[in-house]
């Protein structure tokens, strides 16, 4: 009995620590990446818009995109605070850095192009020039708004609810206080 209490207690506290593993990108299906580090999402597919654009008309074209029903899309955000590579602070360079997503390894996503695509995000200093992300190289910087870029849209959120589910916690907690009740029910027996 004792070793099968020890047993028990070892596995009850396996369960407890135990955390489960997290997804960073997660299909949502219909063509639709969930970023749960950026509590984002993404379109599946890179060049949606089928060609490049000026900044202007990626922009109205982000703002103006419905896609399964969402119509609340936009070009990536930019971090300004970073020129060249290792730019991780962009929703566009944490896709290239921390996901590993490039035009030769695109991951769940479609049709990266290997060149620049827009970000939202104009340049504060210089109001003719917005911050742009490269796929083959991991740069960002910035271009004049005329030059030609692809767009790729992003919505804010995930596009699914969330299933309703006991939280683990409860679940562990409930489990270890039901052994524990039994086995000083078999210890009193004794």
């Amino acid at each position: 009995m004792r070793k099968f209490t020890i047993f028990l207690a070892a596995a009850m506290l396996a369960l407890a620590v135990a955390n489960p593993s997290n997804a960073d990108l997660i299909d949502r299906g219909n063509g639709l990446i969930y970023d749960d580090d950026l509590n984002i999402t993404w379109l599946q597919n890179a060049n949606y818009p089928g060609g490049t654009m000026t900044w202007l008309e990626a922009t109205a074209w982000a703002d103006a995109l419905v896609f399964e029903d969402f119509d609340d899309w936009r070009l990536s955000k930019s971090d300004t605070n970073c020129s060249g590579n290792n730019c991780t602070g962009s929703e566009m360079g944490h896709l290239f850095y921390e996901e590993g997503i490039t035009s030769s390894s695109s991951g769940l996503f479609q049709d990266v192009r290997p060149s620049y695509y827009w970000s939202e995000t104009e340049n504060e200093n210089n109001l003719s020039q917005a911050w742009r992300f490269n796929f083959l190289y991991g740069t960002q910087g910035t271009s004049d708004k005329t030059q030609k870029r692809y767009a790729w849209a992003v919505r804010d959120g995930d596009v699914t609810a969330a299933p309703v589910a006991p939280e683990p916690i409860s679940s562990v907690l409930f489990v270890i206080g039901g052994a524990t009740l039994g086995i000083r029910r078999c210890l009193r027996k004794r």
